[in-house]
C-alpha cells in the first residue's frame, strides 16, 4: 500500500503528530511537508493521512493553499484518507482547526473515501490526539489485512 503522511505547521505541532503517525503507526510510508508534497503524483497514493494547520481566522496557511490547488488537480476515486489537525481552541469553534474541515471536503468532492472521521485536537491535548490516530488507523490496518485490502 503506498501511503503518505503530509504535514503543515507554524509552531509544530502538526509535524509533531504527523511524525508520531510515521515513527510509531506507519514507518514504511512517505513522510513529507505539504511544501514538498507538491511535486507527488496522488493518484499513486493509496492512503494519504493529512496533519493540515488553520491560522488567522481559519484560513489555510500559503503552504497548505498551495496543496489544496495541487489536490485539486487529481480525482482521487480509489484514494482513503484521515485527517488530524492540531489547533488551539481558544479560536472558537468555527475557526478552530478549520483546515481539517476544508481538506476534508475537497477530498470528499473528489471521490476519496475516509477512513475514519476526522480529528481537530487541542495542542495542549496531543497524548489524546495520539491515542486517537493509533486506534483510528491501526482499526483501519486491520480491517484492511482481514479483507486483503
Amino acid at each position: 500500500m503506498n501511503t503518505l503522511i503530509l504535514y503543515d505547521t507554524l509552531y509544530g505541532h502538526n509535524f509533531e503528530l504527523g511524525n508520531f503517525i510515521h515513527q510509531t503507526i506507519l514507518p514504511s510510508a512517505i513522510f513529507l511537508s505539504f511544501r514538498e508534497a507538491l511535486q507527488v503524483k496522488l493518484d499513486s497514493i493509496d492512503l494519504l493521512i493529512l496533519c493540515p494547520c488553520t491560522y488567522g481566522e481559519g484560513q489555510l496557511t500559503t503552504s497548505g493553499e498551495k496543496f489544496y490547488n495541487y489536490l485539486c488537480q487529481f480525482s482521487v476515486p480509489r484514494l482513503v484518507y484521515y485527517i488530524a489537525g492540531v489547533g488551539d481552541k481558544n479560536f472558537g469553534s468555527v475557526k478552530f482547526a478549520n483546515a481539517v474541515n476544508t481538506f476534508d471536503h475537497q477530498l470528499r468532492k473528489h471521490g476519496a473515501s475516509p477512513l475514519a472521521s476526522s480529528l481537530k485536537i487541542d495542542y495542549e491535548d496531543l497524548p489524546t490526539a495520539q491515542q486517537t490516530v493509533t486506534d483510528e488507523i491501526t482499526n483501519f490496518l486491520r480491517k484492511g489485512r482481514d479483507s486483503n485490502y
